[in-house]
């Protein structure tokens, strides 16, 4: 800020600069460097650098905390940046590199990938090639030894590859390769849903899993076991009606996911019983009116119901003024911010079911009904015995399905009460993305978060498709 250079340290200062006629909404800024002239600071515009996002990033998240600190960079370069309000802006400072730059993930996963590909090659000619191919293999998964900075994940790789290659001598390989030929077909068409399963569901799960034995500050990764898991389950030390203890949290996104899930069920079947009707004119139209809820993409409709919700003049206000009843303000108690919070989510959720629920309706044979009326059945009884035993098998897999969702539809929580009253309305996936974003930046802590609810998740699927299971076989 002063002018004065610092060896290796860039200094630069960034103000507010005028906004473009074109998009007079998009906040604008400018950079200079110490005693150099103004130029425009765009991140995303062509031929910007990774310097210049890093400083408009640290200028916005000045703007939005008004918090002065220096911060190391994630990065693995242990480099720093520092930001001091000054007369014309922000005056920062980043520091050089403290370490060389790690090579970029793709490069080492191309890196196995080329070894893979030798050491299988090897195996599907057969024969010598068989072992060139290994040795091959073995040789370019050693690359890494030199490119990472671990040197123990390195090793443990070129340790696979010689498994790799005992398993080849012991004719191993030559086994699975006769098993891939025979079945390559098959094989060709599941690869690319297996390849996607790995890079989409596998990996970023396993990633997951490690944070959560990790904490990260200020650009650093450090062990730390199973403290993130403990300091979740253990509430932190907070009494248990407090908002941020996990029990807490847990508590409400059980009671979450039960009224929502009733509310689904319940007015799915219902709009179902209602369109099933022969005298019911106009049914194709009335199902795609039905269905447009479950159409729109749930982060618009939450934003909908967000402005509908909000302030005196809100639409759900002005109904109730026009009733002469006075408006409320919904995010000011835990009951009516809860209660918005379902409302949303359940003209998010019931088509759904109500779609379910028609295909199973649709399945009866009407010879059932006729049975029924003849033999004098009143309408409860011709649903109570013959509706509803055919719905359960297919309201059962929805339910279960239903209840994933809406155990973590992050959107609804997110925009419309945003958690309000002081975090009260918060649900398991929001508190997580709280962790990571809003609260030091606490990955390892997020990361745990996530794996409790994957474990909360596969304890109610498993205990659900046997419930689903065993209704099945008494029905």
């Amino acid at each position: 800020a002063s002018g004065r250079s610092l060896p290796d340290v860039r200094v630069v200062i960034v103000g507010p600069a005028a906004p473009s006629p074109k998009r007079p909404y998009l906040k604008t800024r400018q950079i200079r460097d110490a005693g150099g002239a103004w130029r425009p600071l765009a991140a995303g515009a062509p031929g910007a650098t990774v310097d210049d996002k890093l400083f408009f990033d640290a200028a916005t998240r000045f703007d939005i905390a008004r918090v002065l600190r220096t911060k190391l960079l994630s990065d693995g370069s242990g480099r720093a940046l520092a930001v001091v309000p000054v007369r014309d802006g922000l005056a920062m400072a980043l520091t050089p590199p403290a370490r060389p730059a790690p090579y970029p993930l793709l490069v080492l996963i191309g890196v196995l990938g080329l070894g893979a590909a030798f050491a299988g090659a090897g195996v599907l000619i057969g024969g010598r090639a068989a072992r060139v191919g290994s040795a091959a293999g073995i040789a370019t998964l050693a690359i890494p030894c030199v490119l990472w900075h671990s040197w123990i994940a390195a090793t443990a790789i070129v340790l696979v590859g010689l498994a790799l290659a005992l398993a080849q001598s012991a004719n191993l390989t030559d086994r699975f390769a006769r098993g891939m030929r025979l079945h390559r077909t098959a094989l060709s068409f599941l690869a690319p849903a297996a390849v996607s399963m790995l890079v989409l569901v596998a990996a970023p799960f396993v990633i997951g899993l490690v944070l959560g034995f990790y904490d990260h500050h200020h650009g650093t990764w450090s062990f730390v076991g199973l403290h993130n898991f403990g300091e979740i389950l253990s509430g932190g030390g907070r009494p248990l009606d407090d908002p941020l203890n996990f029990w807490f949290i847990l508590g409400v996104t059980v009671l979450w996911t039960i009224a929502n899930v009733a509310f689904h069920v319940t007015i799915g079947v219902a709009l179902a019983l209602v369109l099933s009707r022969g005298w019911l004119r106009g049914k194709g139209l009335w199902r795609m009116l039905f269905i447009l809820p479950w159409a729109v993409p749930n982060y618009i409709t939450a934003l909908i119901w967000k402005g509908m919700f909000t302030g005196e003049y809100g639409a759900i206000n002005s109904l109730l003024h026009w009733f002469g009843l006075d408006g409320v303000s919904w995010f000011s108690s835990w009951a009516s911010s809860f209660s918005a919070n379902v409302i949303t989510n359940t003209w998010l959720g019931f088509p759904f079911m109500m779609v379910v629920a028609i295909g199973a309706l649709e399945s009866i044979p009407k010879e059932l009904y006729e049975a029924a009326s003849v033999d004098g059945a009143s309408a409860w009884q011709r649903f109570r015995h013959i509706t509803l035993p055919h719905l359960r098998p297919a309201l059962g897999p929805a339910v279960a399905l239903g209840s994933i969702w809406t155990f973590n539809m992050f959107n609804v929580i997110y925009l419309v009460s945003a958690g309000q009253p002081g975090g009260a309305t918060n649900i398991l996936v929001t508190d997580a993305y709280r962790w990571a974003f809003e609260r030091g930046e606490r990955y390892g802590m997020a990361a745990a978060y996530a794996t409790i609810i994957f474990l909360i998740l596969l304890l109610w699927t498993v205990f659900g498709a046997r419930l689903v299971r065993s209704k099945g076989d008494a029905s």
